[in-house]
């Protein structure tokens, strides 16, 4: 494996996914840049790895919640308690706090059901696409990505009813 051709290439890849994490530019590129720097370090682990894109994805993800975690000083809160039937918490999906609210609860979802909202609903990725990076059926995408939109959808309207 070549570090230009087989891992530098996807950098605006898991920049836009860490991006869609953090929702911020600058955090974004640290957190790419991070990986970067880990990827030439373990170069020696290189051929071993059969799906260089998801090894990547994964480091990007797993680096982007260490410094959300970081970076917001009382963590969110936990489903049911006080602070979520807060009113104000969220307004619109589009505001900083929906935002944020939306990327909590993307990430929040088990695996696969989180790379598949992010690769089909951020990155844009075809069905086909996805499954072939997954290594699932396009039917199996479907039907997780159907259960994924469900479980965020569930989510996010039980805390605009504040739980009620």
């Amino acid at each position: 494996m070549d570090f230009r051709s087989d891992i530098l290439v996807h950098r605006d890849r898991l920049y836009r996914l860490a991006l869609s994490l953090l929702g911020d530019q600058v955090e974004a590129e640290d957190v790419v840049q991070d990986v970067m720097l880990k990827a030439w370090e373990h170069r020696e682990e290189w051929g071993s790895i059969e799906r260089p894109l998801a090894w990547l994805s994964q480091m990007t993800k797993n680096q982007a919640l260490d410094k959300m975690r970081k970076m917001r000083p009382d963590p969110l809160p936990k489903e049911g308690s006080a602070q979520w039937q807060h009113p104000n918490l969220v307004e619109t999906p589009q505001s900083t706090e929906g935002l944020a609210l939306m990327q909590h609860l993307i990430s929040d979802l088990p695996s696969p059901l989180d790379s598949i909202v992010r690769l089909r609903d951020i990155e844009g990725l075809s069905y086909r696409e996805i499954a072939l990076e997954l290594q699932l059926s396009e039917d199996q995408v479907r039907v997780y990505l159907h259960r994924a939109r469900t479980k965020i959808k569930e989510k996010y309207l039980k805390l605009q009813r504040f739980g009620l």
